[in-house]
């Protein structure tokens, strides 16, 4: 991190939402405070972090892109963060999402993190990359008690099989390796299958302009009723009885 990115790290954190305090709605205020910004130990945070140090420290040679490199490199790239792990687990341990759609797996964490919560859960995660889908599904196959499905493949041919069964969405991930164009064509495809119930997570919503300006389109879907913006992801919520509104904070 620069000193500059630092620095307004430093100025987020004093600015937006910390403990919940100017939020009056009480649906974002149980959010901020009981989710994004919860400290409990949960059991599942060790399994989170050992996951992690696995692909962080796996050199097995794979290809990415056009090109050769390690599962090592290409996590520390492409990968989340072990805070932001254990934030998407605790968002699924509270929403209890029955069938979740990946789109970007970070190599097998995202699908590891949101199915962590109960085994009943079912996660199919798309890849369009072919060793990373492998590595993902190696992941999966770590932890057998989840149900987790890993397809390779182009992304947009990929969705439409996917969306033929479930009948709806419980959770959605977009990964930040989507680009913001495909993002909202995907979110768009997904939109008649939330519920009142749904969250969809967006993953490096400030990583580019174009990735900024696309998770600022998201967020004025019709469909959307709250927003959050969390600097290095964001959640959108479809409750039609909530006000519309986005708030900002941080994962601590």
């Amino acid at each position: 991190m620069t000193a500059l990115s630092y620095m307004y790290t430093l100025l987020y954190r004093s600015l937006f939402c910390r403990k919940g305090f100017g939020v009056h709605s009480p649906f974002a205020f149980d959010l901020i405070t009981n989710v994004i910004e919860e400290r409990c130990a949960y059991y599942f945070y060790e399994e989170i972090d050992s996951a992690w140090r696995h692909l962080s420290q796996n050199r097995a040679p794979i290809v990415c892109g056009d090109r050769r490199t390690t599962v090592r490199k290409a996590f520390r790239q492409n990968g989340i963060s072990p805070k932001e792990g254990r934030l998407l687990f605790r968002l699924a341990n509270r929403r209890r999402p029955r069938y979740i759609l990946t789109v970007g797996t970070s190599m097998g964490l995202i699908p590891f993190c949101l199915t962590g919560y109960a085994s009943a859960a079912h996660c199919l995660a798309l890849e369009a990359e072919r060793d990373l889908a492998a590595t993902a599904a190696q992941l999966a196959g770590l932890h057998t008690r989840r149900s987790i499905e890993v397809r390779f493949g182009e992304y947009e041919k990929q969705l439409a099989p996917a969306l033929e069964k479930p009948g709806r969405i419980d959770c959605l991930y977009l990964g930040k390796e989507v680009d913001a164009r495909m993002q909202e064509r995907i979110f768009a495809q997904c939109a008649p299958l939330f519920g009142e119930q749904s969250v969809c997570i967006v993953g490096g919503i400030r990583a580019s302009r174009p990735r900024k300006c696309g998770w600022q389109a998201l967020c004025r879907h019709p469909s959307v009723s709250v927003s959050v913006d969390l600097y290095s992801l964001g959640i959108l919520f479809f409750h039609p009885q909530l006000s519309r509104r986005t708030y900002k904070s941080l994962i601590c």
